[in-house]
Order: C-alpha cells, then structure tokens, then sequence
C-alpha cells in the first residue's frame, strides 16, 4: 500500500512536470509567433522560450516565485491564491453534496423500485441533470436571481458575515453543479442495489441471521460502493470544468475569472485581443491539473477504507 502509493505520488510528479513544460512551450512561442516579426526562424523561437523556461523553473524551485502578471502588476501565486482557495471551496463543498445526496437518492429508490418516489426521484433528477452546467445555471440567474429575486443575482462572496445571504447566494452554483453528478450517482447506486438484491451471500446472510438493515449496513453497501469509486474521480474532474462557467456567469471570484483574463484582454469597443500572460496561465492551469490529480490519487487510497478486502497495488500472489 505504502509503496504503491509513493510510486503514485512519483508518477503524479512526473505528469505535472510533462504538463508544465509542454504548457509553457505552447503559451511562450504561440507568443513569440503571434506578435513577432516576420521572417520567424523557428529554431530560435525554440531556443530563446527554452532559456525563458530554464529561468522559470529556477525561481520556483529556489524561491517559489511563479513570476509577475501583467495584468494585476502583483506576484502571481500571492494573487492567485485567494482566488483558488475560493475555487476549491466551491467544488469541494458541492462534493459534500452532491455525492451523499446521490448516494441515498440511489439507495431509496432501489428500495422502493417502482414506486412514486422512485419514479418521481428518476424524473426530476434525469431533468435537472441532463442540462449542462452553463445552461443551468443562466437559467437559475435569470429567473430565481433577476426576475424574481430570491437568491443575489451575483455571488456575495465568502468573506460576508451575513450567514443567510452566503448561503442564498450558494443556492444557484451549488444547484447547477450538483445536479448532474446527484443524477449520475442516483442512477448508479440504484442500479447496484437493485442487481446485489438477488446476490447468494444475501440468502446466506438471512440463513445466519442477521437482519435486512444489518445486511445492507455490513454487505451491500459496502460492495455497492467498490464500483462508484472509479466514478468519483471523473465526475469530480467533470464538475470541476463545469464551475469554470458557473463562476464566470454567476460573477464568482474565482480561478475562472483569472484564466479568461489571461488568455484575452478587452481592446477598444466590444472585442478581445489575444494576449497571454503566461506567469497566470501557468500557475491557474496548473491548479486545475493538480487538482484533479491530487484527488484521483486520494479516491485511490480509499479504496480500502470502503472494501478492506481490497487491497491497492497487491500482486495476484499477494491474495494467495
């Protein structure tokens, strides 16, 4: 466990330094050939972005300096920060909903298959999830936000001390990013107890005794949980990609906001000029990746903790 993990962390390492010098590559000679003047020598552009990088990655394994933006004139990662810890907190918190809600969602309906509640749960969720996040999320603005005002029509923010505006306010981000994964889960969950209804061990588990609340707390669950892990970290990415539009519609200050300005800036009347501020396109792109990983690899090591029979990174000899 603790090797398999350690080579994860390696691999995990190695993939964020593959993404960051191809990243850097792309964004610094797109540059160099977008606003550099004819005849472009190629080999040049290469060589001068390879010393640049060699200098960007000196100041941040010596001093953690990502570089200054251009476009704030402020230290890229002291300014970043504030905006990815707000990111984080978003989707870490529809993770905290969305996923025990889909969970029960599934387990109740699989009780009561065929019911009213069953049907009416599949309803509802299969509507709301079926609408992608910028979709949801404009319409919840436009009617709950502007026309009929019940929730801010933009997000307050986390640092507000009054509790029931923050939490009017989470009510349209939180909607439109849990929406589609709670149906994901539901229908999943409620697929797995329906099929472990007509397992063998249940009927070996009534004959020992235990009763039907007993065997779905220490079997069912238990094995009808191994197969949504491997959803988890996909959805979990997914979501992550959809609250770059719900921050960007609902005027959350978050990582989305800095990653648009980087990659375009306003000029003149009504139109964008593409200019990319590299230091902030790298330090938010990266975050995303990093992100994304980091969690990947944490539903890894919980595979375990679901199913101790499970034992991560053991050889087929191992179980013998």
């Amino acid at each position: 466990m603790i090797r398999y993990v350690v080579w994860r962390v390696v691999w995990l390492m190695l993939l964020m330094m593959i993404i960051f010098t191809v990243l850097y590559f792309i964004t610094s000679m797109t540059m160099l050939r977008h606003w550099g003047r004819p005849p472009y020598d190629l080999r040049a552009e290469f060589l001068l972005s390879y010393t640049r990088f060699l200098d960007y990655v000196h100041g941040i394994l010596t001093s953690w300096n990502w570089g200054v933006t251009g476009i704030y004139d402020e230290s890229v990662w002291s300014f970043a920060w504030q905006r990815m810890w707000v990111t984080m907190r978003l989707n870490l918190l529809a993770l905290a909903i969305y996923l025990p809600i889909g969970i029960i969602l599934g387990i109740a309906s699989a009780l009561k298959k065929g019911s009213w509640f069953d049907r009416g749960v599949s309803t509802v969720t299969m509507v709301f999830g079926s609408i992608p996040h910028f979709i949801l999320v404009l319409l919840l603005v436009v009617f709950f936000g502007i026309r009929y005002r019940i929730v801010p029509m933009q997000f307050p923010g986390f640092h507000i001390d009054d509790t029931v505006r923050l939490l009017k306010g989470l009510a349209i981000p939180m909607f439109a990013l849990c929406m589609p994964p709670i149906f994901k889960f539901t229908r999943l969950v409620r697929a797995e107890f329906i099929d472990a209804q007509y397992d063998d061990y249940l009927l070996l588990c009534k004959t020992k005794g235990l009763t039907t609340s007993q065997t779905m707390r220490r079997h069912t669950f238990r094995n009808c949980m191994v197969p949504v892990l491997p959803e988890l970290a996909p959805t979990f990415i997914f979501v992550l990609g959809g609250s770059f539009f719900v921050e960007m519609i609902y005027g959350i200050d978050g990582v989305a906001r800095l990653i648009f300005d980087s990659l375009l800036v306003p000029f003149m009347d009504r139109t964008y000029m593409i200019i990319i501020d590299i230091p902030m396109t790298m330090v938010t792109t990266m975050f995303y990746a990093a992100f994304g990983l980091v969690f990947a690899l944490l539903v890894d090591v919980a595979y375990p903790l679901v199913d101790p029979r499970i034992r991560i990174g053991a050889k087929p000899t191992d179980h013998q």
